[in-house]
């Protein structure tokens, strides 16, 4: 199979290198970074035309805002019938790729279930969801066999929900410890001391979830203990700006605690109306 690669930045470097064998080219936005990914990977195509002509398969990894126009661009240049064109955007539908598909090439979406916040990120194993017409379904399989992960198709209408289930696991669990770091820092004297504090903790969690088949069934602390006096204390001492999402928080997680059945519909109920009241003495107000 020849691959090419559109955009040269985290994610395509990072695919880049696991699929040398059987990369004809990746380019990015500058001559002279084309040329640099050339050397980098042993490539002879320097160009986007170069790359599209030689290749079998194309993956677009430039940034979501960018990818309707790289297809028109590309849809405009030169001849795609027949060939296979993926994105790898979590969010998107193939709306994007349309101009492509109106010439003839096939068109779907790959997009790796993984952080790639820099360097080279692991994606043996990793689940990929994957969209298209037929042809480019099960081209984008196969790429996910080559990469050692596994594939599971996620239909365009519901790419938005399963790309926030995502954000879910990865970005808002940063911002969480990125909160709890903050907050932290009043006692130990600096974010930098009160992180390496709370680490030990973030690890003993995700260990517990590493060990788990289920998310939910590691749940500890004061809501799945129904422990109501602590968490009225949690909000009466928050600061004004962690309320709202510590409130959200803990109604999700009070849920989660009554289908855990480790607390009861009473204690449930009281909890949520704990929750609901807008009068909590705070004591920074």
């Amino acid at each position: 199979m020849k691959i090419g690669i559109i955009g040269g930045g985290k994610v395509g470097c990072c695919l880049a290198e696991y699929l040398q064998n059987h990369l004809v080219g990746i380019t990015a936005s500058t001559s002279e970074k084309n040329q640099q990914l050339a050397k980098r990977f042993h490539t002879s195509s320097t160009t986007t035309a170069e790359v599209v002509a030689q290749a079998e398969v194309i993956l677009l990894t430039v940034p979501d805002r960018k990818i309707g126009v790289v297809a028109q661009e590309i849809a405009s240049a030169q001849e795609v019938s027949s060939k296979i064109f993926l994105h790898c955007s979590g969010s998107l539908g193939l709306e994007p790729l349309q101009a492509l598909a109106e010439k003839g090439a096939h068109c779907g979406s790959m997009h790796p279930l993984q952080s790639f916040a820099g360097g080279t990120t692991k994606v043996q194993g990793v689940y990929m969801a994957v969209d298209g017409d037929e042809p480019a379904q099960a081209k984008a399989k196969e790429i996910v066999e080559l990469l050692g992960g596994n594939s599971f198709h996620v239909p365009a209408k519901e790419r938005a929900a399963y790309h926030a289930a995502a954000c879910f696991c990865s970005n808002y669990a940063v911002t969480i410890e990125a909160l709890a770091q903050k907050l932290m820092s009043r006692w130990t004297g600096s974010e930098e001391a009160s992180w390496q504090a709370l680490l030990p903790l973030f690890k003993g969690t995700a260990t517990n979830l590493q060990n788990t088949s289920k998310a939910g069934n590691v749940l500890t602390g004061p809501v799945a203990r129904g422990d109501i006096n602590t968490i009225e204390k949690h909000l009466q001492a928050l600061p004004n700006e962690y309320l709202s999402i510590y409130k959200s928080l803990c109604l999700a997680t009070t849920q989660l605690a009554l289908s855990n059945e480790t607390i009861d519909a009473q204690t449930a109920h009281q909890l949520k109306n704990l929750l609901k009241l807008k009068n909590v003495q705070n004591s920074e107000e």
